[in-house]
């Protein structure tokens, strides 16, 4: 059975994937507000675009030729075997994209996590240069304004270290609900393509039957069998 995907034709996004990754992480080390960063961010998210138009392309080109394909094996004696087979090739190129589809989302977390760190970073950095500036002033002409200053600072500091903890741990929620999900789905998924399949058998299985006992019959009364009807289509 040939593959729908020649080797050199998909073999090269593998190798370049790493590439865009790796630029789009170098474009998120650096720093926020950069012209030459934020020029950077943008060619890696139109690479990365690209990447996953390609994936969605690719899958595409494999579902079409697995239906040829299982269109195939119903006109074949030997049906669940070539169905197997059908079905096996495609789950291996598709599971190739698949992680193709993952790297890319990793990769795009990071850069969003490293965004988020700038900036709030970014801020952190304004507000000292604030308290450091009123504190100079402060030292220079009263004490206790100098005392105050310091207290505004530290509880500056730990709002912040707060901030980022609460952030922290709504990120941690966000991502173990949607991976709840995903998870809860699947079965559900898996079970369904299984009756699919299953229903597929039975009526294949159905068709050989009849068209073996027209052939009995028509043996039996010296008659040539009519042509069978073409097989529908795979959906």
């Amino acid at each position: 059975m040939k593959n729908c995907l020649s080797r050199p034709h998909w073999m090269t996004p593998l190798l370049a994937l790493p590439l865009v990754c790796a630029a789009g992480w170098a474009a998120a080390a650096q720093p926020a507000g950069d012209p030459v960063a934020k020029a950077q961010a943008e060619q890696v998210q139109i690479e990365r675009d690209a990447e996953r138009a390609r994936i969605q392309k690719e899958r595409k080109v494999i579902q079409d030729h697995l239906h040829a394909q299982e269109a195939a094996c119903y006109k074949k004696f030997a049906v669940d075997a070539c169905l197997r087979d059908a079905r096996s090739e495609a789950r291996a190129q598709d599971m190739t994209l698949r992680g193709q589809e993952l790297k890319l989302n990793e990769a795009e977390r990071r850069e969003k996590a490293a965004d988020r760190r700038a900036f709030i970073e970014q801020n952190e950095e304004q507000q000292r240069e604030k308290i450091e500036a009123g504190r100079d002033k402060a030292e220079a002409t009263d004490p206790a304004a100098r005392a105050e200053a310091n207290a505004q600072e530290r509880a500056q500091r730990a709002s912040e270290a707060g901030q980022r903890a609460a952030q922290q741990k709504s990120r941690e929620a966000a991502h173990a609900q949607s991976e709840s999900k995903r998870q809860a789905s699947e079965p559900g998924r898996v079970e369904r393509a299984r009756m699919r399949y299953e229903a597929k058998q039975r009526k294949a299985e159905e068709r050989r039957v009849r068209h073996e006992k027209d052939l009995e019959d028509a043996a039996k009364s010296g008659k040539t069998p009519a042509a069978p009807l073409p097989e529908p289509a795979s959906r």
